[in-house]
């Protein structure tokens, strides 16, 4: 399709699915799941189709949570990409990944073909991965599920991304349970991975001190500038001169800090979380591997300039800091930094 007639439609066309979807409730039986019998709850569909890292990274609390209400199920996911297979690799309740395509019009055979294998599935209950993502709901609707879960039932629902689906579960699967737990990020390392990613880090530092890793990059206006990052670096080599600054590369293989401090690239996900793992501290702007981060045990410090919404996007969870750089200043981050370099 031609790019300038893409952008005319692309606005129409969101308008019109909203619209469609607008409608869908969660099945007039919903009220049935909290009475049911956990243990007859053996398949599950999770919606999520789209192929970035830390859109499906945001999932995994669901899943976390799905595993802990249903033990005894599987759960299928519809995504787009191929990362999916990987960020759910360690993941045991997981079973089939049904991808589609990023492309569905130059795809457009295969996409009905996965499509069609994923309604014609049956399911105990179909969660949308995201509330706001019209495909997601499309496929929960149209999924063989006997129940089907679009949005929470409880009147002040989360506003965080990651958090939305889980209330929505809980909410109708354990409508009494009031203290609700929030499961984090979670890329479920092994061992050995763990281990790779100290040796890979022994390779660039021969001693223990604590190592903070950074991440400079981000998509468009997220990106946080060299003058900013060079300020922040300045002071962090400074007040926290006993730490070494790391800093992981993005795959364009670019930097905000000139390559000035020791750094690691790699293509493979679960390496770099795995190394990140690691680190003491990681700092990173609103970002794919800011989640990949927030997945690890490692302390994070999420930046946000105010271009997307913290209370949405943020790190959460223990040791996991979101910090609004236009609000703060760079003094005040370092402060809050070293104060988790004392503890280490």
């Amino acid at each position: 399709m031609n790019p300038k007639l893409k952008r005319t439609i692309n606005p129409y066309k969101k308008r019109f699915f909203k619209f469609l979807t607008s409608s869908f409730k969660n099945s007039r039986n919903i009220s049935e799941l909290s009475q049911t019998d956990k243990k007859n709850i053996k398949r599950i569909l999770v919606t999520r189709p789209n192929h970035r890292l830390g859109n499906q990274l945001l999932i995994t609390p669901l899943i976390k949570a799905i595993e802990n209400e249903f033990p005894s199920c599987k759960v299928d996911l519809l995504v787009n990409g191929t990362l999916s297979n990987i960020i759910f690799e360690n993941y045991k309740s997981v079973d089939k990944i049904y991808t589609l395509p990023k492309k569905p019009f130059k795809n457009l055979l295969e996409y009905i073909k996965i499509s069609l294998k994923v309604i014609s599935s049956q399911y105990d209950i179909a969660i949308v991965g995201i509330e706001t993502s019209n495909s997601s709901r499309i496929f929960v609707k149209l999924s063989n599920s006997k129940f089907k879960i679009f949005s929470s039932i409880n009147n002040n629902p989360p506003v965080h991304i990651a958090k939305i689906p889980v209330d929505s579960l809980k909410s109708v699967s354990n409508p009494n349970h009031n203290d609700l737990e929030f499961p984090k990020l979670d890329i479920k390392l092994s061992k050995a991975e763990i281990e790779k990613g100290s040796a890979i880090l022994s390779n660039y530092f021969k001693d223990d001190r604590p190592v903070i890793s950074i991440f400079t990059n981000a998509t468009g206006r997220k990106k946080l500038s060299k003058a900013w990052w060079k300020e922040l670096c300045d002071l962090l080599e400074i007040e926290c001169s006993e730490a070494y600054i790391f800093e992981i590369l993005p795959k364009e293989n670019t930097s905000q800090v000139d390559f000035e401090y020791k750094s690691f690239l790699s293509n493979d996900i679960r390496e770099m979380a795995a190394v990140i793992e690691n680190c003491t501290i990681f700092i990173g702007a609103d970002s794919g591997v800011m989640h990949l981060a927030t997945a690890t045990n490692s302390t994070t410090f999420g930046l946000f300039n105010g271009i997307s919404n913290a209370e949405v996007y943020g790190p959460y969870g223990k040791n996991k800091f979101t910090v609004e750089t236009h609000k703060v200043e760079i003094k005040k981050i370092v402060e809050d930094i070293k104060k988790f370099l004392v503890r280490s």
